[in-house]
């Protein structure tokens, strides 16, 4: 219903443009004549103080604005005649004649004369018979009488009524002046009169108060006549001359006052340049500008300048034709004094401004003054106007601002330089006091040197295993269990403490650094080249507070090592470790119908991961493992592979790290990435680490590697046999909160996005260091800056796992943040049932935003545990999610459909609407932009 609504009022729109040539009604409605303004009126039935036509019109725009389809059609159908737009659904099937007999009956209790049943019968005769009653033919009754009323009126008193109903007549006037007197027709106007009333009796008063009206009007233009006679009497005139006096009354046009006759410009101007010669006159119909050259100085510089004065025409020539003083003079003294002051004052307002701007810089006077001569001078002597523009001013700061920029960040530099610890390794004084000493277990995958850092890590009394991912941390943490060692884990999400622990499983960034142990393992050294996130384990080898750290990773990664050692002053131990069994590039590529069981295929997208298991499903069971995953159902899907359930692994290089299993042979789908930066060819290093997963000991004799296509696997064999390049210094280390605190009070600001961006830029280090990339803390940091939070909490979020990719994670992160800044407690809100899989992409990812909703509300938990108190929940949501995404991994054939038809697409496919629909919004608009019609006077555009 509402969407008919608004069709039927575009239609009623539409046609009130037709009817005033593109003019909307607002505008329009000011053209219609009185007649037809007061029929309006009585047409929907509107009682008005007066019927002015500026009342009318008002009221008009109001019913059309305010009340509704039903009386905006009645408007349209009485301007358009025949009453045709009004909506109705039923259809009169009364002939003409009835409606006549309908309009004669209603009519017939009203006294009325032919001549006027004529006239009801002509007005009412298009109208629909459903809407001619009894009020509405007695209003137009009303309405004719009046007017005749009016007309008889104007007739007999020879005047007339305008639209206003205002009496108007021309009247002969008398004009005595020294030598001559004449006469003049001029035009007399009173105020808004009442309309003429209907009984008899009161019309004959009316018409005697319209007698005595006009009479009164008579006498007081001829006394203003009078009264300017005598001034014009006086000799000498001050300013005319007697042949000027009388030319100027003569021509007097008849609709002017007498008293503001207008004078010629050239008299005007005579006179003023008379009064001052230095001033230059400019006129118009209704005003005379007067401009004056002026002088003033800024800062000892002279600013010359127009002064503008304007008089309004009628006043001014009263003043002439009366002999008035013109203190034109005066005047401009008057405005120069207070021009130049309000210019001063707004130029001391800009100068206290920019001082407040440089206040930590010490200017010298002569800076700020020779900064704003710079602007505002030419701005002055080009426009000859003694104002400072809001747009200069904000030109003057703006170029100031730029001015100081450079000298601001030098101060606010050289003040974080001196009170900050730049020298990195004492932000971790309990590993300095430690007497360290560094392992570091180089080799390539599948060479035994994790497990060996493991064993060392088992027989100590204490230790720390730090792993790159939760899923390793769990693996670890699990060996050792099994080894019988009380030992607790504790990830960004979820933390298993036995109060017994004398080991710590966990991932990276929650390295604890204020217990000391024997053992420290840090696993995937070479890490710490990563753009994103190698500033942990930079942390990690700066400060685990371990007798013995061992570092395992691969040899691109010891030539860092070394140096960081040496700037450490701390022992390294360097232990080579072989490969255990034979890796081999095979010799052509294998197309994806000849793949054998055992096989693992890496792609580098989520899409073509799905894309290659659609593909893939027709004749095998394919387990899937990418980022997106959460670690259990990575396990899950891993253990299947393991396990024989599934012949095939398709995977992201999320397999290059902690995942053992019996690969035979592994391939590479492309031999290129996106990076977040930009696509580029798949490094040495990472083909090394991806591939080294074939041929896993224990499993395996010898492991396989290749390529689904021909050029992708010449790129993979050349970049397999090229030497791993060392990992180059410096290392990117994070803002610590101590930073983050110590340049909050420098900046002296609680904002933490311009506290990270300052760090990002200007932090400096002694030692091979540089400031982590932080583009993702950044953006969330612009999120958290829209709330009301201590700088402390402000840090914490900034560093939260938020994907803002997602627009689901984006909308929850907001929640929770708004109910922290409340103080309030944050619900977890779980999914509702749960089918037992997901049959279409869509629906997979939304499991997928959910798992990572629930890891999000996790970390937040242990920052803030008095607020997120369903943990416990998210926790159980999380286990019936991994099942849903595992059983839709494994027994669902997953679908990518239009988002239009529903037809179903390959994932591989860019869009979410197929060729055929697009095919067709195409046509469609270019139909409906055929069809639009065209502004009146305006060509159509071509569409090239």
């Amino acid at each position: 219903m509402a969407k008919k609504k608004k069709k039927y009022l575009i239609k009623l729109n539409n046609k009130i443009r037709n009817y005033f040539q593109g003019r909307p009604f607002d505008e329009g409605v000011e053209s219609l004549d009185d007649e037809k303004l007061i029929e309006l009126m009585m047409l929907l039935e509107v009682q008005l103080p007066s019927f002015t036509k500026e009342e009318m019109v008002r009221t008009l725009r109001r019913i059309w604005s305010q009340e509704g389809a039903e009386r905006r059609a009645l408007i349209v159908s009485y301007l358009t005649k025949g009453y045709k737009a009004i909506h109705s659904s039923k259809t009169s099937s009364q002939t003409p004649q009835d409606k006549v007999e309908k309009i004669l009956s209603l009519l017939s209790p009203m006294a009325c004369s032919i001549e006027e049943e004529n006239k009801i019968l002509e007005s009412f005769i298009d109208a629909k018979p459903s809407k001619i009653t009894q009020e509405k033919i007695a209003n137009k009754l009303s309405y004719f009488r009046m007017k005749e009323q009016r007309s008889q009126l104007e007739s007999s008193l020879d005047i007339r009524f305008n639209d206003a109903h205002q009496m108007s007549f021309y009247h002969p006037f008398v004009f005595s002046l020294l030598e001559i007197d004449f006469t003049k027709t001029l035009l007399c106007q009173s105020e808004s009169l009442p309309l003429p009333p209907h009984q008899k009796e009161a019309l004959e008063a009316y018409k005697t108060t319209l007698e005595e009206i006009k009479e009164s009007l008579i006498q007081t233009k001829q006394a203003t006549i009078d009264r300017l006679c005598q001034h014009l009497k006086k000799e000498p005139h001050p300013y005319l001359t007697q042949k000027q006096r009388e030319q100027i009354l003569q021509t007097l046009p008849p609709e002017i006052e007498p008293d503001e006759a207008p004078i010629p410009q050239t008299i005007v101007e005579s006179i003023l340049s008379s009064i001052d010669p230095t001033i230059s006159l400019f006129f118009s119909s209704e005003h005379t500008l007067l401009e004056k050259p002026m002088l003033t100085t800024l800062f000892g510089t002279k600013l010359p300048y127009l002064l503008k004065e304007s008089y309004s025409n009628p006043p001014l020539y009263r003043s002439i034709l009366q002999g008035e003083p013109l203190e034109i003079e005066k005047h401009f003294q008057e405005k120069a004094t207070k021009e130049e002051y309000d210019f001063k004052e707004s130029i001391d307002a800009l100068l206290e401004e920019m001082k407040a701007l440089s206040e930590p810089i010490e200017l010298p006077q002569e800076s700020f003054e020779s900064f704003i001569l710079r602007f505002v001078v030419p701005q002055v002597r080009t426009n000859k106007n003694l104002k400072l523009k809001d747009k200069s001013r904000r030109r003057v700061l703006f170029h100031f601002h730029e001015y100081l920029k450079p000298l601001l960040e030098k101060q606010k530099r050289e003040a974080l330089l001196a009170q900050t610890i730049r020298d990195f390794k004492n932000l971790f004084p309990l590993a300095r006091a430690l007497k360290r000493e560094i392992v570091f277990h180089v080799g390539p995958t599948n060479s035994g040197k994790t497990y060996q850092a493991l064993k060392a890590l088992k027989e100590a009394s204490t230790g720390y295993y730090l792993a790159p991912l939760r899923l390793l941390a769990l693996e670890g943490y699990e060996k050792l269990k099994e080894d019988g060692i009380h030992a607790s884990l504790i990830t960004g999400e979820e933390e298993i403490i036995d109060e017994n622990s004398t080991h710590i499983s966990s991932t990276i960034e929650m390295m604890n650094l204020s217990v000391d142990v024997d053992v420290c393992v840090i696993d995937e050294i070479q890490m710490i080249s990563d753009r994103d996130r190698g500033w942990a384990w930079a942390n990690a080898l700066m400060g685990a507070p371990a007798k013995k750290v061992i570092l395992t990773g691969s040899s691109n990664a010891l030539p860092a090592v070394e140096e960081l050692c040496r700037y450490l002053q701390e022992p390294l131990e360097v232990k080579y470790f072989e490969r255990k069994n034979a890796l081999e590039v095979l010799p052509t590529h294998t197309p994806i119908k000849e793949i054998a069981p055992q096989t693992a295929i890496v792609a580098f997208s989520r899409k073509e991961v799905l894309a290659l298991k659609q593909q893939l499903s027709a004749n095998y069971q394919v387990s899937v493992v990418y980022g997106n995953l959460s670690p259990e159902v990575r396990k899950e899907e891993a253990r299947r592979f393991r396990e024989g359930e599934s012949q095939i692994l398709v995977s992201t290089d999320a397999i290059a790290m902690g995942l053992n299993l019996p690969i035979k042979t592994l391939l590479f789908a492309k031999d290129n990435k996106f990076d977040g930066l930009r696509r580029r060819p798949l490094l040495p290093t990472e083909v090394a680490q991806i591939a080294g997963r074939a041929g896993r000991y224990g499993f395996e004799e010898k492991g396989y590697v290749g390529a689904l296509e021909k050029h992708a696997l010449k790129h993979i064999d050349q970049a397999f046999h090229t030497p791993l390049p060392p990992i180059e210094l410096p290392v990117s280390v994070m803002a610590s909160l101590e930073h983050v605190l110590l340049i909050g009070e420098i900046l002296q600001t609680e904002a933490i996005e311009p506290i990270l961006q300052f760090f990002a830029d200007n932090m400096e280090f002694e030692g091979p260091f540089v400031a982590a990339n932080i583009e993702s803390m950044l953006e969330i940091a612009t999120i958290v800056d829209g709330y009301a939070l201590p700088l402390q909490t402000r840090y914490f979020l900034s560093c939260a796992p938020a994907s803002l990719s997602s627009p689901y994670i984006e909308s929850v992160f907001h929640r929770y943040i708004k109910q922290i800044e409340a103080q309030t407690a944050v619900r977890y809100i779980p999914p509702r049932d749960l089918p037992e899989y997901a049959q279409t992409n869509e629906m997979l990812l939304n499991a997928e935003d959910r798992v990572r909703e629930i890891s999000l509300y996790l970390w937040l938990s242990f920052k803030f545990p008095e607020l997120f108190v369903d943990v416990e929940k998210a926790l159980q949501t999380r286990v019936r999610l991994n099942q849903y995404i595992e059983n839709s991994l494994r027994k669902g054939v997953l679908s990518k459909q239009c988002r239009k038809c529903g037809k179903t697409l390959d994932f591989s496919y860019r869009f979410s609407i197929c060729e055929g629909c697009y095919s067709k919004n195409q046509r469609g608009y270019k139909r409906r932009a055929s069809s639009q019609p065209t502004k009146v006077g305006y060509p159509r555009k071509k569409r090239h």
